[in-house]
C-alpha cells in the first residue's frame, strides 16, 4: 500500500526542474542576453568607446570559464545548493555594483563577479542535478533544462529595451536585475534543490526499482561513472572537448549577424524578426532533440544538430539584399534549431560517456572549452570585418572550423575505464567528494 501511494504521489524531481530552469532563464536573461542592452546607454553617459565597453563582454566571458571549470568540482564536493546559493550572491554583488558605478574599472569589476556567478547557476550545476534526477527521461528534462537561454530572450528583450530602460533607466535596469537573482534563485536554490534524490529518500524518475536505465545512458546512477582524473587521460574527453570547441565558434555568427544583415541593407523589422525567431527557435530545439535523444542515439542527434547550424551559416553567407524573405526565415529557423538542440546534446554527450560521479568536474571543462570559443569567434568575425569589409569570409572560416566537430563527434568511443562507485578508492583518491 505504501508503495502505491508513493507512485501517486507527484515526483519530487520536476520540482527541482523547475527551479533549475528559473535559474537558466534568470542567469541568462540578466547575464550574457542582457549585456548589449546597456551599451548605447553607457556610451552616451559615461563617453567610454565601443571597444572599452565591449572589453567587459571578453572578461565576463573568461570568468565564465573560470568559474566552470571550478564550480562543478565544488557541487561535488559540497553539494549544488550551496554552490547555486554562492553564485546567486556573485551575481547580486555585480548588478549592485554595476548600479553605482561611476568609473570603468568598478565596470570591469561588475562583470567579473556575474562572469564567475553565472556559471555557479547555471548549466554545468543544473545540468549536473537534473541528470541525477532523471534516468530514463534525462533526454527530455535536459531539453527542458537548455530552454532557458532561449526563454529568457522571447521574455527580457522586450522588458528590458521596450519598458525597464527607456522608463527607469540603466542603474534602477542593473538593481532589478539583483532583485529578481535574490528573490528568485536564493530561495528556490535554498528550499527546492536537493542534488540527488537519495538525500530525501526517493530514487530516479520516481521509480520504485534501482534498476533503471535510460536509452542513452551507461550509468544510471549519481554514484557511478569515470572519475575526474581517469576522465582527463581519455581519447574521447579531448575528442568531445574539442567538438564543443569548435562548434561553440558559431557565436560569432550569433553575434554578427545582425550588422551584417543591417550592411546588405534590410530594414530595422526584418533585422529584428530575424534576431527574435533565431531565439524562439532555439527553445523547442532543445526540447525535441532531448525529447529525440531518449529515443536514439545522443551523437546521431549531435550530428544532426551540428548539421542545422551548418545549413543555417551557409543560407546567411549565400543572402544578398534581393533574396526573399523565405531565405532569410529558413536561416534564422534551421539556425535555432540546430543552436538548442545542440546546448542539450553537450551534456548528455558528457553523461553518457563518463557517467555521473564526476559530470560536474567534467562538464564544467568543457563548459569553460565553450567559454573560450565564444570569446573568440566574436573578436575574429570583427577582425575579418575590419580587413574586408564584410563578414563573408568570417563566417565562411566559421562554417568550417563548425564542421571540424563532425568527425571529432563520429571518432568519440566510450571510455574504457572501469565504472566505479563514489566509495571505491579509484574515485576518493584526488576526486572531490560528493
Amino acid at each position: 500500500m505504501q508503495k502505491r501511494a508513493d507512485k501517486r504521489r507527484f515526483f519530487y524531481g520536476y520540482w527541482v526542474l523547475a527551479a533549475c530552469f528559473v535559474f537558466n532563464v534568470i542567469g541568462s536573461g540578466c547575464g550574457p542576453i542582457g549585456f548589449s542592452f546597456f551599451v548605447t546607454s553607457l556610451e552616451r553617459v559615461f563617453k567610454w568607446s565601443r571597444a572599452e565597453i565591449m572589453t567587459a563582454f571578453t572578461i565576463f566571458f573568461i570568468c565564465t570559464a573560470i568559474s566552470a571549470a571550478v564550480s562543478g568540482r565544488l557541487a561535488h564536493r559540497y553539494g549544488g545548493r550551496k554552490v547555486i546559493s554562492t553564485g546567486a550572491i556573485l551575481l547580486c554583488s555585480g548588478y549592485v555594483l554595476l548600479s553605482q558605478m561611476d568609473y570603468l574599472w568598478q565596470y570591469y569589476i561588475g562583470y567579473s563577479l556575474i562572469g564567475l556567478g553565472i556559471s555557479a547557476t547555471g548549466a554545468v550545476i543544473t545540468t549536473m542535478i537534473v541528470s541525477n534526477w532523471f534516468v530514463r527521461r534525462r533526454g527530455i528534462a535536459i531539453g527542458v533544462i537548455t530552454m532557458g537561454p532561449g526563454t529568457a530572450g522571447l521574455i527580457f528583450t522586450p522588458t528590458v529595451i521596450i519598458y525597464l530602460l527607456p522608463n527607469l533607466g540603466w542603474s534602477n535596469t542593473y538593481l532589478i536585475f539583483a532583485a529578481v537573482t535574490a528573490i528568485f534563485i536564493i530561495p528556490l536554490s535554498a528550499l527546492v534543490i536537493r542534488s540527488k534524490p537519495a538525500d530525501i529518500g526517493l530514487l530516479p524518475d520516481g521509480g520504485d526499482s534501482p534498476d533503471i536505465m535510460g536509452t542513452n545512458q551507461v550509468v544510471a546512477t549519481a554514484g557511478q561513472g569515470v572519475p575526474f582524473n581517469s576522465a582527463l587521460s581519455t581519447r574521447a574527453f579531448w575528442l568531445l572537448g574539442f567538438a564543443i570547441l569548435t562548434v561553440s565558434t558559431h557565436m560569432g555568427v550569433m553575434q554578427s549577424q545582425l550588422p551584417h544583415l543591417q550592411d546588405l541593407g534590410f530594414g530595422a523589422g526584418i533585422v529584428a524578426s530575424a534576431m527574435s525567431i533565431v531565439a524562439m527557435m532555439s527553445v523547442p530545439g532543445t526540447v525535441i532533440f532531448g525529447w529525440l535523444s531518449d529515443k536514439i542515439k545522443i551523437k546521431t542527434i549531435s550530428l544532426i544538430c551540428i548539421l542545422l547550424i551548418i545549413i543555417g551559416i551557409s543560407l546567411l553567407i549565400y543572402i544578398e539584399i534581393d533574396s526573399p524573405h523565405w531565405l532569410i526565415w529558413t536561416y534564422t529557423t534551421l539556425l535555432g534549431l540546430g543552436v538548442g538542440g545542440w546546448m542539450t546534446a553537450m551534456s548528455l554527450l558528457t553523461s553518457e560517456n563518463f557517467g555521473l560521479i564526476a559530470y560536474g568536474a567534467i562538464y564544467g571543462l568543457f563548459m569553460a572549452f565553450q567559454s573560450v570559443g565564444g570569446a573568440v569567434a566574436p573578436i575574429f568575425s570583427g577582425y575579418f570585418y575590419d580587413r574586408s569589409g564584410d563578414y563573408d569570409m568570417a563566417f565562411v572560416t566559421t562554417l568550417v572550423i563548425v564542421a571540424l566537430g563532425i568527425p571529432a563527434i563520429l571518432a568519440i568511443r566510450r571510455p574504457g575505464h572501469k565504472t566505479v562507485s563514489r566509495h571505491d578508492p579509484e574515485v576518493l583518491s584526488g576526486q572531490p567528494k560528493t
